[in-house]
């Protein structure tokens, strides 16, 4: 289909757009100007000092000789312009070097305000900082010569009928434009690539962070239809597969072929995307140019198989059991059992339903694991972690979370051993199941997180973590005598970890939501984990201390806990997805008031740039006393889920030993890792390999068969709701 290109705004249906540039410049259409004018109550609008800020009439201040055309082409109209808030004082051209900031005489409730910093021809000695309301917006922004611009929409309150911007924290910041919408629509808040970008990679998968006032995303709104990549040579749209994250907190654009090299390309989200209440989005756009795509160099090859006996299902994880047949669980809480023929394909399947009869429906198998006792066919024991089934439409009940053991020749049997785990509203469950070499007994196991940061949130309907929630738990199988075992913490539950004996412990605490987790033969306890989309708030630390600080799982090495103090935050920026190297008693980062962790990742220690900081910090703000970093830095919007470690030797044993991860949001692809060096962290990735790319639908788990080195990879489509498994072949 062909697409007239429009000249785009950023944000639609807007109350007021304004472009800061110079008097005599072409106005963009849909905006009114800001010529750097002092603010008077009859314009409405204009410029102060920014030390005048705290006064009860703050001090007008004229910024016009600061303004600025730079008027290149190809560039957008509002973003060829400009305003410096902060010009070098050691400059010797003129200009008003007094910081400014800038306020709109506006009603008190609550607005979307988009804000773009930058300088089509400049990229030196600036750090953008703009703060919207006291909040800051965009933090520490340092432009590249690919990476001019950088904008983001906030929903903010404006209570004292002035909306004010200011620069505090950064250096010779330069505001492109302004826009202001209703707050009570969401809105895109920021995507990767940034609009204006170029070379960008011809491989990328574009993600959009949101703001979402009433719920998550309807994932059923997000189509070809309502979300337009453009290909700006041809006016043609391009191919895509679209996808969000389990808070529906996220828009993921993937091409299912690569972009065309030094291409631009104009992406453009339309009100048709809502959420699940029905509330349209603010229309968005933005164009970015592509570079040359390089081609990774790799003499490792796999072909993608497809296996015409696996029907189409909602498959969540794969296992080759000791009968050495394939085990494929779902959504819905089937486990269906393959023959696997002599070339890697797969005979017709069995399907095993003793879960779902033994509840009387559909339960959410994620976890599975064969018992260290179960040799061969004759004495199979499955343990699978599994919880309530949700369908996308209303919020799932918490403590609904259970570790089960399957056993039989049919896995006929079913008896629930731990009962009463917490559970989000939406995708963040019990997880994936371990077990340890030389401890038989002992399933280590990962529980997701219920918001997305700590404190409750929107997308994650408010709720808050419990004591066992965003951890790897310790479930020693042998103390559980009398099963079930209900681990209720709360609302009625009195469970307690920390007692003396207790069968489930915690063994690591603040991971936010890993999906697998593999003890290595090297002994080390990988897990990748899904950070937050953007949104997240985090907790503040009380005084006096709650009681749950007696009982840290630190206390034994540490003490008692006493500091750090952080300071609340909201609506944080999206943050990264790791693989965390997990040793007993850590905590990784993701914060829980019932355990007496309140720092979300590393804090922010110094003004220089610290491991894993959070910038919303104020500068000095200490990690948890307990924060062991992290192993790997996916990037954002990833989705890292399953993961293995490759043991056979084919294709000369260069992937023995190492990590394959599935990329299930960015990426849609395999992830090779290697640890290694004086801690086993990671010290080597690679993309690219051919045959690990190009997934569709997405990748999600993935199984090793170490006779001959086939993987198997469980694919699942958002849209759809279904997939498939793929056969992957080594190449030798």
């Amino acid at each position: 289909m062909i697409y007239k290109i429009k000249p785009k705004i950023l944000v639609l249906a807007i109350v007021q757009g304004i472009a800061f540039q110079p008097n005599n410049a072409p106005v963009p259409s849909g905006y009114i100007k800001d010529i750097g004018q002092a603010y008077n109550d009859t314009r409405g609008f204009g410029w102060v000092r920014e030390d005048s800020l705290g006064n009860t009439t703050p001090t007008p201040l004229d910024i016009q000789l600061n303004t600025r055309d730079r008027n290149q082409s190809g560039i957008d109209q509002r973003l060829n312009r400009l305003i410096h808030l902060q010009y070098p004082l050691g400059s010797s051209q003129t200009a008003v070097k007094i910081p400014a900031a800038w306020e709109y005489a506006l009603s008190n409730g609550s607005y979307n305000v988009t804000v773009s910093v930058g300088d089509a021809s400049n990229t030196v000695n600036s750090k953008h900082q703009i703060n919207i309301e006291g909040t800051a917006a965009i933090s520490g922004f340092v432009p590249t010569a690919t990476k001019k611009f950088a904008a983001t929409t906030r929903i903010v309150n404006v209570a004292d009928g002035k909306l004010t911007i200011d620069a505090k924290g950064g250096e010779n910041t330069k505001l492109n434009y302004i826009a202001i919408a209703p707050g009570n629509r969401p809105s895109i808040r920021m995507t990767n690539p940034n609009d204006g970008q170029t070379n960008v990679s011809p491989d990328i998968s574009i993600t959009a962070d949101l703001n979402l006032p009433n719920s998550g995303i309807a994932v059923n709104t997000i189509s070809a239809s309502t979300i337009k990549l453009i290909d700006c040579s041809t006016n043609t749209q391009v191919n895509t597969n679209y996808n969000t994250s389990g808070g529906g907190d996220v828009i993921v654009v993937s091409p299912i072929n690569r972009l065309k090299n030094n291409t631009k390309y104009l992406l453009q989200i339309t009100d048709g995307v809502k959420d699940s209440n029905g509330a349209a989005f603010l229309p968005y756009s933005i164009s970015f140019t592509t570079g040359s795509f390089v081609k990774p160099v790799s003499n490792i090859t796999f072909e993608q198989i497809s296996l015409a006996n696996v029907p189409l299902k909602p498959y969540t994880t794969v296992l080759i059991g000791p009968d050495n047949k394939l085990y494929a669980a779902t959504l819905l809480g089937e486990i269906l059992r393959f023959p696997i023929n002599a070339d890697g394909t797969l005979g017709t399947p069995q399907t095993i339903s003793s879960l779902q009869t033994a509840n009387g429906g559909n339960r959410t198998i994620i976890g599975m694991h064969f018992d260290p006792s179960s040799t061969n066919a004759n004495n199979l024991i499955l343990w699978v972690t599994n919880n309530y089934y949700w369908n996308g439409t209303v919020d799932a009940p918490e403590w609904t979370g259970k570790i089960t053991r399957l056993s039989g020749t049919n896995l006929e049997t079913v008896k629930d051993y731990v009962v009463d785990l917490p559970r989000s509203s939406r995708d963040h469950l019990t997880n994936s199941i371990e077990f340890k070499p030389n401890e038989p007994n002992v399933l280590y196991v990962l529980q997701g997180s219920n918001n997305s940061t700590g404190a409750p949130n929107t997308a994650w309907s408010n709720r808050p973590e419990q004591l066992l929630t965003a951890a790897v738990l310790r479930v020693d199988l042998s103390k559980i005598t009398s099963p079930p075992l209900s681990v209720k913490t709360e609302d009625g539950g009195t469970y307690n970890p920390f007692n003396p004996g207790a069968p489930v412990t915690i063994f690591a605490s603040g991971i936010r939501n890993g999906y697998d987790l593999v003890w290595h033969t090297n002994g080390q306890l990988y897990v990748p984990t899904n950070g937050s989309a953007a949104g997240g708030n985090t907790p503040n630390t009380p005084i006096p201390l709650p009681l749950a600080c007696q009982n840290r799982i630190d206390k034994a090495t540490n003490g008692t806990y006493t500091t750090p103090s952080v300071p609340a935050l909201s609506s944080l920026n999206t943050q990264r997805d790791f693989l965390f190297r997990v040793v007993k008693n850590g905590y990784y980062g993701h914060p829980n008031p019932k355990r007496c962790e309140w720092v979300l990742n590393g804090g922010n220690p110094t003004a220089s740039t610290d491991p894993v900081q959070i910038n919303e910090y104020p500068i000095g703000t200490l990690p948890d006393r307990n924060w062991k970093g992290i192993a790997f830095d996916f990037g954002e919007h990833f989705s890292p889920n399953g993961m293995i470690e490759y043991r056979s030797h084919v294709l000369g044993g260069q992937l023995q030993g190492k990590l394959l991860v599935t990329r299930f949001s960015s990426g849609k692809d395999i992830i090779v890792l290697t640890p290694g060096g004086a801690n086993l962290d990671i010290v080597n990735s690679q993309t690219g390999i051919s045959g690990f790319t190009g997934f569709n639908p997405s990748p999600l788990d993935l199984i090793e068969n170490p006779t001959n080195g086939n993987l198997y990879v469980a694919q699942l489509s958002q849209e759809t709701g279904m997939g498939k498994i793929t056969l992957l072949r080594p190449l030798n």
